[in-house]
């Protein structure tokens, strides 16, 4: 099994945002996010290295905010039907105070996050 090599633990979030690609938005679907890092369902493919601009819309948790970010991998989503909604991992490029803070409280506050790692984790094969 690999190791998780991610310096934050990213949490599941239900948060619509706009992603910012050759000068038009378009709406997207947050996967998952950290303080560094952010999974998206986006309806283009992207290029790895390319540089996007995702807006978080205001909400109870964070407060309406534009980072930038860089592409690490865009797949097809092998969990969708739709094959226009691609799966997109990017890196955030210095995200600011407010993402930082607003991030945080998703994923280690009372933000409303999911634990990604399954129900089994830490536990021996007999169950103990």
């Amino acid at each position: 099994m690999g190791e998780d090599k991610r310096g934050f633990p990213r949490s599941l979030v239900e948060l619509v945002v706009k992603i910012q690609t050759g000068g038009s938005w378009s709406d997207c679907k947050v996967l998952d996010l950290s303080v560094e890092g952010i999974s998206l369902e986006v309806q283009q493919r992207l290029q790895v290295a390319e540089l996007v601009t995702i807006e978080l819309e205001h909400g109870e948790w964070m407060k309406k905010n534009q980072v930038q970010a860089e592409v690490l991998r865009c797949d097809s989503n092998p969990n969708e039907t739709n094959p226009e909604i691609y799966h997109m991992v990017a890196r955030l490029i210095e995200p600011n105070d407010e993402y930082l803070m607003g991030a945080l409280n998703m994923v280690h506050g009372d933000g409303p996050k999911q634990d990604r790692r399954p129900l089994n984790f830490g536990k021996r094969e007999d169950g103990r």
